[in-house]
This record gives C-alpha cells, structure tokens and sequence, in this order.
C-alpha cells in the first residue's frame, strides 16, 4: 500500500505541477516534439528553436517564482507570462540562424539558462525569514537528485524491456527507444523536479495570521528537512574528504607560492573544482546542526579566500602569455565570484547567504552581454594580440602578414594557439590581414612561413611531420578495375598500441583477410586468401617515407595533398594495391594514418 499511495502522490504532484507551470509545459512540450524532429531528421539544424524553447521554459518557470513570491492577483501572473513570451521571441531573433555550431550562442545560452535556475532557487529567498536561500538550494538539491534516480529508473527498466522485445520476440526500429527516452528527459523528468518544488511562502501567505501558518509551517518544515542519509553524507564523509584535499591544495600554495603556482596550468582546474566544492558543500553545511558542520561554516570560508584570490591572480598573469580566451574569461569571472562568496560566507550570517546569487546573476549578465561579454572581449583581444605578436616579429608589413621561418619556438607555439582560436571561433574574416579564404591547417605554413607549432621540442628530420589529403577540393578518386575498398587505421604509441589485427572480408566470391600486424613502429599490411596463403604483404613504413620525402624534396603543401600527391601504388603477380592517404603523423612518440585500400585480384 505505501508504494501505492507514493506512486498516487507523485502522480497526483505531477498534475499540480502543469496547472502550477502551464507555460512551462507547454515549452516542455515544444521541446519534446522538437527533439521527435531530430531523431527522425538528424543532418537538419534546429538548433536554434531548441535553444528558444528552453530559455522560453525556464522564463516561465522563474516568472512563476515571481508571481508566486511578490503578487497575488491573477493579472499579474498573467503578465509575467506575456512578459515570458515576449523574452523568448527576443532571444529567437537575437540568436539568429546557424546555432548548432557556434560556440558563443551556445555557451551564451547555457550560462543564461544556468542564471536562470539561480534566479529560480533564490526568489522565493527574498526578504523572506521563512525561507532562506540554503533552504531553498537544499530543496532544489533533493528535487534534483530524485529526479535523477527515477529518471535513471524509468529509463533503465523501458531500455529493458525494449531490448527484450527487440531480441526475443520481434525486431523494433532503434528510433523507438530514442523517442521514449526523449519523452523521459523532455517531459517527465522536468515535470517531476518541479512536482517536487514546494510552495513557497509568499505575498499571500503573508496576509495569513501566524496562527493559521502554524500548519503550514510545519508542511514547509519537513519538505526543507534534511534526510539522515545526507546528513552523514555531508557530515562524515564530504567534509573531512574537503579538509584533507584541502591541506593538500594548502601545502603546495605554501610550497611553490614563489614560482611554479603562477605558471602551473594543471592547477587552475583544480583550485576552481576546489572553490566550487566548498561553495556547495557550505551552501548544504548551513542547513545541519552538528560540530562538523559548524566547523566547516566558520573555517573553510576563510581559506577559500587566500587560495581563490591567488588563483585569479595567476590567470591574470596568464593572460600575458596567450591573451584572453573566453575560457580564461569565465575562469576569472569564477575566481571574482569565489572569492565575493568567501567574504559573504567569513563575515555574513547564513541569512545573508542570498547574496552569492546576486553576485552570481550579475556576473553571468555581463559575461553575455556585448560589448564586455566573453566573447567579444576575448576576439578583440585575440586579434590584437596575434597582430602584436607579427609586429614583434616583423611579419606584418603594409597590412600583410610576411612569412617568415626564422622565428622563436616561443613566439611559434603563441602565433600558432592564436590563429588557431581564432580560426576555431569564426573570427577569420575579422582579421584584416588574413586571405578571405585562409583555413588554419591547410593553410598556415604558406601564411606564416613555419609549421603549427604546440611544443617547444624540436623535432629531428623526418619526424613531427604530418600530412592530409584536401578534401575541400572535391578529389575524384577512380576505381575503375578494383574489387573492393579497404578503411584502416595505423596506430603506434609508446604508451598504447595493438599489435595485431585482422579484417576479413568476401570478393568475386572468395574469402580473404587483411593482417594488420605491428613491426617496430610501423605496421605491415598482410593480404592471405582462405587457406592462410599470402598474397602480399606491404610495411606501411614505405607509405610514410615516400609521402614525407616527396613533401621534402617537391614542395607540395602538406595541408592539400592532391590524388596523386596522396596516392602509392604496390603490387606484384597476384594483387594491385593503392593506397589513398587520407592523413599520415609521425613524431618520436607516435606513429599514424588513416588510410584507403584499393585492391585488384589479378
């Protein structure tokens, strides 16, 4: 029975939850239907009505928020979902078209809708002595964490049943399952997280003498208790984890706070997951009553200042050696934000704890919004960086770069990250100094006058080489007199390779396989027929010397290799075989290929 009456109530939270947010499932709906579009038409961009159908269900889900928390007549919560509306048909002609690959609207619109659950969990917070924001965070935690475990559930137990039917009883089309997973994800589990969202006290409930809140007041009570099971969680085993891993960061600050801190970039990751932690897991903290918890409140605040304000310096410093990147920028905009939440946390009582998510709210409005985003500032300042970098070098004359191969390794691997990222984001045609059609890997060492360079090891000749075929210039491959056409891979490392492997396969009738098998760093290409007799083998070594030489002696460029520049041909009384070179690499470390095989049975 009490399965039973859960399985009701949550149903029955379910239904309260869509008349609570119609707009919302509405949107839910929208997106749900979208995604159906996606499974059964995958190479079309719908990118950007995705993106507006989320932003448009969060919108609505915080102007609820709103409504619930300031207003009490109906117009008003009429208005606030027009003003929804109205928002979410903004941000459809804002974004504009081409979505599904640009990085700025994506991550502009993932740190939106990241602002906006925020906006979601604080609300009901505001000047509110009933709910204080770590209540509120806590409630959002638990609804989230259950939702994800029912999800998980849901999903696991209809992949079970799918793969069941699929395997035993009849074949079912993949695109099914899809469709019922893309049900799970876009409409029950959204919908369920907010069944489980409680009814914060508001304009409304402020009218109600305190004799008749009693009740409910205790009904708020226990939706904002922390279950045991967290409790210890939090308590016994996420705060002394935090306080060793925090001794550890502690002792190698102290150790190398005079040189290789500032330059350690393997650190930076690790100090934000660090100040993300410990901002959670005090959030949380303040909900408990017990010595642990205590502790941690008055303690880790305090050393998460030092340690965060160091590391926001360090990325500053880092910005001398490779600019701003919109990933050096948020992880500044992060550090600023630690260390705002360290003070409010060392010197503010718990009710103040609200304050993190203003912070936070407007921080990520001006990390998306022009001219001081993280986009615009880290082109402009890319752009400027690599012209004064060509400056610096004498590679940039008359408004035209100068190739130049005398350059430092240094200043090569700086040029190299730079035009890379600027390329990598669209920015090309920006650059006034660059061909309109300069494409940054078949490309560069024509413009520049030296390779890419990502190391400062100095690779001896005929090694750190690579070459691919170009694509972009519709190559026609003949195949006349062939059989068939063989894909492979060449793979050598010296920390992980295959030493063996085969690939059969069936021509004019005949079994054949293909030995792939390693020797020294190459590999050796072995054609038997179905007895195990060979007949021919190839090393793949040959492939590379004769592309690399011909790379060395006649110029070609090695980012726009032609058919023929691309093409070795082999064979002896038995068998022809070219071989089409898609992309080769060699360094002192590793060996690669992506390779195609003709073969003619003679």
């Amino acid at each position: 029975m009490k399965f039973k009456d859960a399985l009701w109530k949550a149903y029955k939270g379910m239904g309260r939850s869509i008349s609570r947010y119609p707009l919302t499932v509405l949107f839910l709906i929208a997106v749900a239907v979208l995604n159906s579009f996606m499974i059964e038409n995958p190479r079309e961009d719908y990118a950007r009505y995705l993106f507006t159908f989320l932003v448009g269900a969060m919108l609505s889900i915080v102007g609820q928020m709103v409504y619930e928390r300031f207003f009490t007549q109906l117009n008003a919560r009429y208005l606030l979902m027009g003003g929804a509306v109205l928002l979410t048909i903004g941000y459809y002609f804002a974004v504009g078209p081409q979505t599904q690959y640009n990085i700025a609207i994506s991550v502009k619109t993932g740190v939106a809708l990241f602002a906006l659950m925020i906006a979601f969990i604080w609300i009901p917070s505001i000047k509110s002595v009933k709910v204080p924001f770590h209540r509120s965070f806590l409630s959002a935690m638990k609804a989230f964490f259950t939702t994800v475990l029912f999800s998980a559930v849901l999903t696991g137990g209809i992949s079970a049943i799918f793969y069941a039917t699929d395997y035993l009883l009849f074949n079912i089309d993949f695109k099914i399952l899809s469709h019922l997973m893309n049900i799970v994800a876009s409409l029950f589990a959204p919908i369920y997280f907010l069944s489980m969202t409680p009814l914060y006290p508001g304009k409304r409930e402020e009218l109600i003498p305190d004799e008749a809140w009693a009740k409910r007041g205790e009904t708020l009570d226990r939706q904002f208790m922390v279950p045991r099971f967290l409790e210890i969680l939090i308590s016994y085993i996420i705060i002394p984890l935090t306080a060793i891993y925090t001794l550890i960061l502690v002792v190698y600050v102290v150790r190398n706070i005079g040189g290789e801190f500032w330059t350690d970039n393997l650190m930076e990751p690790l100090l934000v997951s660090y100040a993300i932690i410990v901002i959670i897991v005090y959030i949380l903290a303040c909900n408990l009553e017990n010595k642990f918890a205590d502790l941690f409140r008055k303690v880790f605040p305090k050393i998460l200042i030092p340690i965060v304000v160091f590391q926001t310096i360090a990325s500053f410093l880092k910005i001398r050696e490779m600019g701003v990147t919109h990933g050096r920028y948020y992880v500044i905009l992060f550090g600023i934000f630690a260390t705002i939440a360290g003070v409010i946390f060392s010197f503010m009582k718990p009710k103040h704890n609200g304050l993190i998510a203003i912070a936070l709210l407007v921080l990520s409005a001006i990390s998306i919004i022009p001219p001081i985003d993280a986009f615009t500032v880290s082109k402009n300042n890319q752009i400027g960086f690599l012209e004064r970098k060509l400056l610096e070098n004498d590679m940039l004359v008359d408004n035209a770069i100068v190739p130049k191969s005398d350059v430092s390794i240094g200043d090569k691997i700086v040029i190299t990250k730079v035009a890379s990222y600027i390329d990598n984001m669209g920015y090309n045609k920006e650059v006034a100094y660059l061909p309109s059609d300069f494409n940054v890997y078949s490309d560069f060492s024509d413009t520049y006058g030296f390779d890419m360079t990502y190391s400062e090891t100095e690779y001896p000749q005929g090694e750190g080489e690579f070459v691919y075929l170009n694509w972009d210039a519709n190559p026609v491959v003949g195949i006349t007199g062939f059989d068939i056409m063989l894909h492979q891979y060449l793979y050598y490392s010296e920390v992980e390779t295959s030493p063996v492997e085969t690939t059969d396969f069936e021509a004019n009738g005949q079994q054949y396989q293909l030995e792939k098998r390693l020797d020294d760093e190459y590999y050796i290409l072995t054609l038997k027929d179905a007895a195990g007799q060979e007949l021919i083998a190839y090393n793949t070594r040959e492939v590379y010397d004769t592309i690399f030489e011909q790379s060395a002696t006649s110029g070609f460029d090695k980012g726009n290799l032609t058919i023929e520049d691309a093409t070795v041909i082999t064979e002896n009384d038995r068998i022809r075989m070219n071989i089409l070179v898609n992309s080769l690499e060699r360094t002192p470390n590793f060996v690669g290929g992506d390779l195609y095989l003709f073969i003619e049975f003679k």
